[in-house]
């Protein structure tokens, strides 16, 4: 075996002046400022603070220093060493804000970190298996495999925690990247705030054709979304293109409509689902069919199936004759074939069984639809509805870029863009429980 694990003193260990992260560079104080300019050491130096160590999982990888006798330099983990020298030295940053970044982590750490748990090797060429393992890729299986989004979000939510919502904006940055679609200089200039600020908008995900906000799934063709994703990030870096962070919902829904009237956004839809995650970039210069699904035998059907936004299983007894004919209309509409008027039909349904239920117990219908159904969703619970039940016109009410909100239904109406067939059956199915209430006490 070439190598042994120890506790090393963090004064006996050098940074390595010939790290892959970096041209060779002759002195330390050098090599720690292109460390705090290019590779992201506050965060990390911050974290190492709050937790007190760095992650006992990953020890760094030391070697005995060429020239300096009982001294060491990182194999692996020349960043972290890096925070750590900060850590305990503030003055070796590069500048007086960074100097007095640093002042103030060693300040907040109750224990200062003196010495580091390593792995030490003989030489280089001993770790290089190792160190290749952890930043050269999969190998083939061999290497380190990171989580894919909806694996990262899953132990997120093992833990308590939320999902990123950034997660489909690096997604489709990394795509990018791995297909040639921008340059290296064009997507370090995207901002993912800025993407993630569009992508959380439905409509605008639809113009794309993307299926969700938390995968590569399309269904449209890949050549036609890889077209439209281009135009979009060479758009967030061209300041005159009006595309940026500080947008509102209105002007993301307006590019929207700019790009399917341009002819950018892709113009074929209700293709099968694709996961273009699942592709290798070699794989993308054409639509590839996704596999068949596997013959499984279902207790029930798909709710998606149904040809109506309202299932035949619902039943309600409705005395005014407008809601009545609306309600009839919308329960024998065929939604796969007329998906506009469904939505249409939806929204007026909604809207017309609010106002009603808000008069009847004596209160007002504010204008618009949104402050109704705040005003809805407190009279509710008053009755003694549940926050749960109460949660989707709670996100009606106060999200304008949720797929639930009547602004996105107001935009399918509009024609700003084009509902997919299942989004009203999903609708219905989110607020059905609250539909029940409404209309069942309505006299």
């Amino acid at each position: 075996m070439t190598y042994k694990t120890q506790d090393i003193a963090l004064s006996k260990i050098y940074l390595d002046n010939e790290n892959p992260r970096h041209n060779p560079i002759s002195n330390e104080i050098e090599i720690i400022k292109h460390l705090l300019q290019t590779e992201d050491v506050k965060p990390l130096a911050r974290d190492i603070a709050d937790a007190g160590s760095t992650s006992p999982l990953e020890l760094i990888a030391l070697v005995p220093h060429s020239k300096v006798k009982n001294t060491y330099i990182p194999a692996e983990g020349n960043r972290r060493v890096c925070a750590l020298k900060l850590l305990a030295d503030p003055q070796k940053a590069d500048t007086e804000a960074n100097k007095k970044y640093f002042q103030g982590l060693k300040a907040g750490m109750s224990n200062p970190i003196k010495t580091v748990s390593a792995v030490v090797f003989q030489d280089k060429d001993a770790a290089r298996r190792w160190v290749s393992l952890r930043h050269e890729g999969l190998q083939g299986g061999v290497g380190t495999k990171p989580w894919n989004p909806q694996q990262t979000e899953r132990f997120s939510r093992q833990g308590g925690g939320k999902s990123n919502p950034n997660t489909l904006a690096s997604l489709l940055v990394d795509y990018v990247r791995e297909h040639g679609l921008l340059s290296s200089e064009q997507l370090n200039a995207v901002s993912i705030t800025t993407l993630t600020r569009y992508l959380s908008n439905p409509v605008f995900r639809d113009t794309l054709g993307l299926v969700d906000n938390r995968s590569l799934k399309i269904n449209v063709p890949v050549d036609e979304f890889r077209s439209a994703v281009r135009r979009f990030l060479e758009d967030t870096v061209n300041p005159s293109s009006g595309v940026s962070s500080r947008t509102s919902v209105a002007e993301r829904r307006d590019y929207a409509h700019k790009l399917r009237s341009e002819g950018v956004a892709p113009i074929t839809r209700s293709q099968p689902q694709l996961d273009l995650s699942a592709i290798q970039p070699e794989a993308t210069a054409k639509p590839v069919p996704p596999p068949a699904p596997p013959v499984t035998t279902r207790d029930n059907r798909n709710p998606d199936l149904r040809k109506h936004v309202i299932p035949s299983s619902f039943r309600v007894r409705i005395n005014d004759k407008i809601l009545k004919r609306l309600y009839d209309e919308l329960k024998e509409l065929d939604a796969t074939q007329f998906h506009f008027c469904a939505v249409y039909l939806l929204r007026t349904v909604i809207e017309k069984s609010t106002v009603l239920y808000l008069k009847q117990n004596v209160v007002v219908p504010a204008q618009p639809l949104h402050k109704k159904l705040a005003q809805l969703a407190e009279l509710l619970k008053t009755q003694g509805m549940t926050e749960r039940d109460l949660k989707i016109l709670r996100t009606m009410a106060t999200t304008p870029d949720d797929v639930a909100s009547p602004d996105t239904l107001g935009h399918y109406v509009h024609g700003g863009a084009v509902p997919h067939k299942t989004y009203a059956f999903r609708y219905w199915d989110s607020i059905e429980n609250v539909m029940t209430v409404v209309l069942e006490k309505l006299k």
